[in-house]
């Protein structure tokens, strides 16, 4: 019976969470010292009214609500903050707002201490992977904003700031008038551009800058192993303990940081950022504990008695289910593509002789090298779940290039390493109708098949494909061989076959005569 996880009282959550946005951005814009004060009171109002409807809606709009005192002292600011918050603005708004109240907590609490309860509870709420992100990203925008600001230092966290070039102490009297606007934008020159542009670049300590936010991922991939650990067992108070976990892994990834840049250590401010953090971190965590714990739901059908009329209805209703899935499946799953398939020469012979674990290596590394350039050229690529790799492509002058750079990927990787093992691939190239999985790689179909015959008949270090993909990505500039028709196994017509020249030293390999390779 499938099940799913939600948080119960998912109601006065909905409530609660547009409040918390909205004070958010009360908050944030009363620092700013956006006069009227009603004006800031008016905006977090109707934003929260929106967040009942539209998280991620709500806070696209406080982003931008943000971005009008931020104009005012500097628009050149204002501008790229704005088109990063569109970029952004589906993560941001992900989970019901979840990033963006993190981040409002990451800034808040770097001036008063408790910032390191961000990365704990982004593993906690988010899970290890996306909590990471978002953890980096909070990160980054407390150290972008000390940098904006001129400050050295927010509390426990390195900002490296020398210069401000963003200032609300001399905030307009009121946003309702245009004469900050054309103030603002007309003191937009060669200086403005310069000042912003020598803030960013003498930022000090350049290397904290880059290696606190990987701190900050790890305390919140450790939080998000544990909260998931504490969720898969039942016992949702753990979660103060992934709270812990995560604050403690940042507080003394922070002091080795420090240690390895010989920066001083403020004993202080640390001390007072760790008790802050794992209090407001322990707190949030509990209070989702105690008041929206997660609740699982399964979902079933409702029983109905059983009778004839019942039976055939279930068969019509099967039928249609059928009837559906196949139409879906031709319509949104399959497609004409160019398939690549990958084996590794004489795998059983270094299983036998290297061992499982050397073996192992050997195929992560082979995959490693391959599915990044399967990527770089728009291919879909996974693994065949042995030792060989599998991607669709577009079009057959991207496959036939993915192929030729793998393999003198794969050569110059044997020639620099040479107390490994040398890895040998055989690849083949076939296009055709193809069933292809949610992430566009392929799965099942005529393409894939006709791919895996091709490959048997290449050695290793060879790529061979069929005459039709050979000449339709003739544009890849690679030089071929053809060696005519084949037979093959479960293939009705003839097929020629050409090898990729992907090294202007190879000779072409017919595939009728035997290799002298192991």
């Amino acid at each position: 019976m499938p099940q799913r996880m939600r948080r119960k009282n998912a109601d006065v959550q909905t409530w609660a969470r547009a409040i918390v946005i909205g004070l958010v951005l009360w908050l944030a814009l009363h620092s700013l010292g956006v006069s009227p004060l009603w004006l800031g009171a008016f905006a977090a109002i109707a934003v929260a009214a929106i967040a009942l409807a539209n998280a991620e809606l709500a806070v696209l709009l406080a982003l931008i609500t943000l971005s009008v005192p931020i104009a005012a002292s500097n628009p050149l600011i204002a501008i790229g903050f704005i088109v990063l918050a569109f970029s952004m603005e589906r993560f941001l708004g992900s989970n019901g707002g979840c990033v963006f109240l993190l981040i409002a907590l990451a800034v808040a609490g770097a001036w008063l201490g408790p910032v390191w309860a961000t990365p704990a509870l982004a593993g906690l709420l988010m899970g290890p992977a996306e909590g990471a992100l978002a953890a980096v990203l909070a990160c980054a925008t407390v150290e972008l904003w000390g940098v904006l600001t001129g400050q050295p230092i927010m509390g426990a966290t390195i900002t490296g700031g020398t210069t401000a070039v963003l200032s609300f102490a001399h905030a307009p009297e009121t946003l309702l008038s245009s004469a900050w606007l054309t103030k603002a934008f007309g003191s937009i020159n060669g200086a403005s551009v310069g000042a912003l542009y020598s803030s960013l670049l003498h930022a000090h300590h350049g290397a904290a800058l880059i290696l606190q936010p990987a701190v900050w991922a790890l305390g919140a991939v450790v939080a998000g192993i544990v909260g998931r650990r504490a969720t898969s067992v039942g016992r949702p108070w753990l979660s103060l303990g992934a709270a812990g976990a995560g604050v403690g892994v940042v507080a003394a990834g922070t002091v080795v940081l420090r240690m390895l840049l010989s920066l001083p250590i403020p004993t202080a401010a640390l001390a007072w950022a760790t008790v802050a953090s794992l209090v407001v971190a322990a707190g949030i965590a509990a209070l989702l504990s105690w008041a929206f714990p997660l609740d699982t739901v399964a979902s079933a059908p409702p029983a109905r008695p059983s009778s004839l009329a019942t039976e055939d209805a279930d068969v019509d209703e099967l039928l249609r289910l059928i009837a559906t899935a196949e139409d879906k499946l031709a319509n949104d799953h399959t497609s004409s593509r160019v398939v690549l398939i990958t084996d590794m020469k004489s795998f059983s012979r270094m299983t036998e002789e290297d061992g499982s674990v050397l073996t192992a290596k050997a195929i992560q590394r082979h995959r490693d090298l391959l599915i990044p350039i399967i990527n770089e050229h728009g291919g879909c690529g996974k693994s065949t779940g042995g030792d060989g790799v599998v991607a669709a492509f577009e079009s057959a002058c991207a496959a036939i290039t993915a192929a030729a750079q793998a393999q003198r990927a794969l050569a110059e990787h044997n020639a620099t390493h040479p107390d490994e093992r040398e890895v040998h691939v055989r690849m083949g190239l076939a296009a055709g109708e193809v069933v292809l999985d949610g992430g566009g790689r392929p799965f099942i179909g005529a393409a894939l098949n006709l791919a895996a015959r091709v490959m048997n008949l290449a050695d290793g270090g060879q790529v061979l494909a069929t005459g039709d993909v050979a000449a339709t990505g003739a544009s890849a500039g690679a030089p071929t061989h053809s060696f005519g028709e084949f037979e093959l196994k479960n293939i009705a017509k003839p097929v020629e076959i050409v090898e990729i020249m992907w090294d202007q030293a190879r000779e072409p390999h017919d595939p009728r005569i035997a290799s002298d390779e192991g």
